[in-house]
């Protein structure tokens, strides 16, 4: 499997994965306290990574496994619910999603996002098939023995824990409730859906009471979007980067000339086909999962839309939670496509395998620089153990020290850097270590201590972590594998 690889290779977290790791390392009541109570994620994902933890422990190999896991599992979801109407519908599905730069991304991230990708599959997958069965019936062999209670069941589950994984995620499902609700046919009665949409929301509602608001709010101002242009580059980004607007480079020009040659080919079919008498055709299935499935994914987007009006919230990362419909839409499309003429469906082949093939190479090109790692804490802490620069005590800002300690440090080995020194009013005293967000502080920091060495841990991002050392230490950061700050 193409997300698997490096797996083994136990390269550092990034920021994000420390704070992960290090709340579901937390007891249980110093997790939901201190953790997730002034954060702004649900409890899901945290819960479940504690457990795994238990049971396979904290390093980067096993926590990334359960994200492994977990997009295995949106892949097989995929492949069940799309099964019953042919093979090319449920093999151009499954293509899209287990392609898809995201996909093989977050795979390998010990974050909530594949499992916000793994219950969307089957969220969809089960809402696709209540609908089907009430229009007429489902050609699904193996889900035959799925009576609609059960069915109904499965999806009221996958519902309430997507709202558990992520916000936005939360938000996705309330759009697929509202467009269910307005079809009518995943309940017998459109009122039955008010229960669902209560417990939903209940977590949310004992989240916002439980701490301040302004708090939580606070955490996302580092989130700058703008407004329409940036939502929409936002959402192509995570889920078809080969149309984000600087993303794919030669790809994307290869994908728009053969956009181009299909649209010539549609054309000149258009004027070769000679007029034939119209058959009455019975209404496909594919048709009303596409309309399902493109009023989920747009009212989501415009959902978004007004939200980053008011306070920016898009990433590109959070729209995976849409990856699966758009997987499901490609493989409704392949099915529609049967119906036109042989060249047609030669064109639309030919296009959909290079757009596969490409996104491919975008997402293992983009997997590699994740392994890089983006940064890179492992080596930093590595240094500083070999070396003993801090067994003193060192300087640190720019992360949470406890998410940092004692996963990768040794207790007491780092101490919050003062206010005035991180206001520059004082030189230091003693070697510093900058993390993450220090790194925007790295050129006033050398300006004050024009004495000092700077040396990084090499990693994908610019925010790698640094170390200020005085240029007489002994301690020749180089020869492990630190290099000096540019």
């Amino acid at each position: 499997m193409a997300a698997s690889r490096g797996l083994a290779e136990n390269y550092s977290y990034w920021s994000d994965e420390l704070w992960s790791v290090s709340a579901s390392r937390a007891e249980w009541g110093v997790m939901l306290r201190d953790w997730l109570i002034p954060d702004t994620h649900p409890p899901l994902y945290q819960t479940l990574l504690k457990l795994w933890i238990g049971s396979g422990g904290s390093g980067e190999r096993a926590t990334r496994s359960l994200s492994l896991l977990m997009a295995g599992l949106a892949l097989m979801a995929t492949a069940l619910f799309a099964s019953g109407r042919g093979p090319g519908r449920r093999l151009v599905s499954v293509a899209f999603l287990g392609t898809s730069p995201a996909f093989l991304f977050f795979a390998q991230e010990s974050r909530s996002y594949a499992t916000s990708l793994a219950l969307s599959a089957v969220l969809l997958g089960a809402a696709m098939e209540l609908r089907q069965r009430r229009l007429g019936g489902s050609s699904n062999a193996l889900l035959a023995r799925w009576g609609e209670p059960a069915l109904r069941g499965l999806f009221v589950l996958s519902c309430l824990l997507l709202s558990l994984t992520h916000y936005v995620s939360l938000l996705f499902v309330l759009v697929v409730l509202a467009v269910v609700g307005v079809e009518g046919l995943v309940w017998h009665q459109r009122r039955q859906v008010l229960p669902l949409l209560l417990g939903v929301l209940t977590w949310p509602m004992v989240h916002l009471l439980s701490s301040s608001l302004a708090t939580k709010l606070e955490r996302l101002d580092w989130i700058q979007v703008t407004p329409i242009s940036g939502t929409l580059s936002a959402f192509l980004s995570g889920t078809l980067p080969l149309l984000a607007p600087g993303r794919a480079g030669q790809e994307g020009l290869l994908l728009g000339a053969l956009g181009v040659a299909m649209a010539l080919v549609f054309a000149v079919t258009a004027v070769r086909r000679r007029p034939q008498p119209l058959d009455p055709l019975l209404p496909s299935p594919a048709q009303g999962e596409a309309r399902f499935l493109l009023l989920a994914i747009g009212g989501f987007v415009a959902l978004m839309l007004p939200i980053d009006l008011v306070k920016p919230l898009s990433q590109a990362r959070y729209y995976i939670v849409v990856l699966p419909a758009l997987a499901y839409l490609c493989g409704d499309g392949w099915e529609l496509a049967q119906h036109v003429c042989r060249a047609r469906r030669l064109a639309l082949a030919t296009l959909l395998a290079v757009w596969l093939l490409l996104q491919w190479q975008l997402g293992q090109r983009e997997l590699a620089e994740k392994r890089a790692p983006l940064q890179n804490y492992k080596l930093m802490a590595a240094f500083v153990e070999r070396s003993g620069i801090c067994d003193q005590g060192c300087w640190s800002s720019g992360w949470l020290l406890e998410a940092l300690s004692p996963l990768y440090v040794q207790p007491g080995q780092l101490q919050q850097a003062p206010e005035a020194l991180r206001d520059f009013a004082e030189p230091l005293e003693q070697p510093f270590l900058g993390f993450h967000n220090a790194y925007r502080d790295l050129s006033a920091l050398r300006a004050a201590n024009p004495d000092l060495a700077c040396w990084e841990a090499p990693g994908a991002w610019r925010s790698a972590p640094f170390v200020l050392l005085p240029r007489t230490s002994s301690v020749q950061p180089a020869r492990h594998g630190l290099r000096p700050c540019p």
